[in-house]
């Protein structure tokens, strides 16, 4: 189990086909961006799944708050440009930058199952049990 500490917010993400994962975002990280995601849970988005990333378009148009084009397998990113929640798959260079702001807690198995769920899926997130 991870230390959670009082600026992190455990989320589930919900696919369908019942994958769930878990996760942590942190206020740390992006402030803006992470109490807006916070202030809509929980919420449905599409999937597409892309360059070894999952994306999950959000619809809430912020900017960067501390960009890179620098991510690792399981991180959780905002990404500006799709307007999306991007989780990624393999340790990479985004071709935009992008705001990681947290990470996937699940097993690496159930995070590798992200490549099985269809593009256009429906998701769910929502604040964890």
């Amino acid at each position: 189990m991870t230390d959670l500490n009082d600026t992190d917010i455990q989320l589930e993400f919900v696919f369908e086909g019942n994958l769930i994962l878990k996760g942590i975002i942190n206020r740390i990280y992006a402030p803006l961006i992470v109490e807006e995601i916070k202030s809509r849970l929980p919420f449905e988005g599409r999937t597409a799944l892309m360059r070894g990333e999952m994306k999950i378009t959000l619809g809430i148009s912020k900017g960067n708050a501390k960009p890179t084009n620098e991510v690792k397998k399981a991180d959780i990113a905002y990404q500006p440009l799709g307007d999306s929640l991007d989780i990624y798959l393999s340790d990479k260079q985004t071709f935009s930058q992008v705001n990681v702001i947290g990470r996937i807690i699940s097993d690496e198995s159930d995070l590798d199952a992200l490549t099985q769920v269809r593009r256009g899926s429906l998701v769910t997130i929502r604040l964890a049990k």
